[in-house]
């Protein structure tokens, strides 16, 4: 076993078998009491309350709520995840609105995401608009992106 096995051990029951002079239970115990242990009590419905009405005292917002989570948890000796657990069921906390996420496919152009099909016709109308012969096999062989790309091209050579 490594030297983590029994220094966790150590901390969690304060007694481990065969770690620097710890011997057995018996001679343990002989020398410093019963071995102690570190056991999280369950929520009660005071520590649910208190953990809900520090987490509303604070006015969370969705940028601030895990910041404040982590405090609140810092303070009652809990796990974030446990106080967000409970503060989710209470129905107050406030979740972080999802952000413009970057593989949507089109981060790229710069714009909103287009389909395949919509972004070839502006590819065909703004051909025509340029008065280019326009060949349809070609154009349908184009991705989306390719589409919106030459797009942008030929209206700005237009332009």
């Amino acid at each position: 076993m490594s030297d983590r096995f029994y220094t966790q051990q150590l901390e969690a029951t304060g007694w481990c078998p065969g770690y620097r002079g710890t011997k057995t239970i018996a001679e343990y115990q002989a020398k410093f009491g019963t071995i102690r242990r570190k056991r999280k009590m369950a929520w009660t419905d005071e520590s649910k309350a208190q953990a809900v009405e520090m987490y509303t005292a604070e006015d969370p917002t969705p940028e601030t709520s895990m910041e404040i989570v982590k405090q609140v948890a810092e303070e009652l000796g809990e796990s974030p995840n446990g106080v967000r657990m409970i503060l989710t069921k209470a129905g107050v906390y406030v979740k972080k609105a999802p952000g413009a996420s970057a593989s949507n496919g089109s981060a790229g152009t710069g714009g909103k995401r287009v389909s395949k099909v919509d972004a070839q016709n502006d590819l065909t109308n703004a051909l025509s608009d340029a008065g280019q012969e326009i060949d349809e096999d070609i154009i349908s062989k184009l991705t989306g992106k390719a589409a919106v790309y030459f797009t942008t091209i030929v209206n700005n050579i237009n332009s």
